[in-house]
């Protein structure tokens, strides 16, 4: 009987010990699609990324337009060209096409990986951010995106005033 109330007493002494400790942990809240659309380094990778892909990509566009056009041109004469005139240009709308497609496609893989290295870090100047933030106001636990939190625990204007500050 004595062990039974030994151990009662110990497991009380250990339920209130611990909702003690859970009342002392700090918790916070960030949005994140929030922290990178409205942060200036996200605008700024925008800005990079239309800079550095921008005539390309007008480039491709008018090559694109220009190969169309002249596989209609093609389909529409193709009747009144000699057999040997035919071939040719056939053979060089074809080159053509596997070379556009070819630009088309390395394109999109330059823009993906200039678009990853970019993202990676904007991702890492945020993370600093908010550990900075987290380490100041002392709190223990980070969520990111929670289905609810008050506005109390959020501190994504805090993360933002300091991206901002630190453009």
């Amino acid at each position: 009987m004595k062990q039974i109330t030994t151990i009662l007493a110990l497991l009380i002494a250990g339920a209130a010990w611990s909702s003690t400790a859970l009342a002392e942990v700090r918790i916070a809240t960030i949005q994140s699609q929030r922290l990178i659309k409205e942060s200036p380094q996200y605008k700024k990778m925008e800005a990079q990324m239309k800079a550095d892909f921008e005539r390309r990509a007008k480039e491709l566009e008018q090559d694109g337009k220009q190969l169309s056009e002249d596989l209609q041109a093609f389909k529409r004469n193709a009747d009144v060209m000699s057999a040997a005139e035919r071939a040719r240009t056939e053979k060089d709308l074809n080159t053509r096409r596997i070379d556009f497609n070819y630009s088309e496609r390395k394109f999109r893989e330059d823009v993906a990986a200039r678009e990853k290295e970019l993202a990676q870090q904007l991702m890492n100047q945020i993370s600093e951010v908010i550990e900075a933030v987290a380490t100041e106001g002392k709190y223990d636990l980070v969520l990111q995106d929670p289905v609810y939190a008050s506005d109390a625990v959020d501190v994504t204007g805090q993360v933002l005033r300091r991206l901002e500050a630190a453009k």
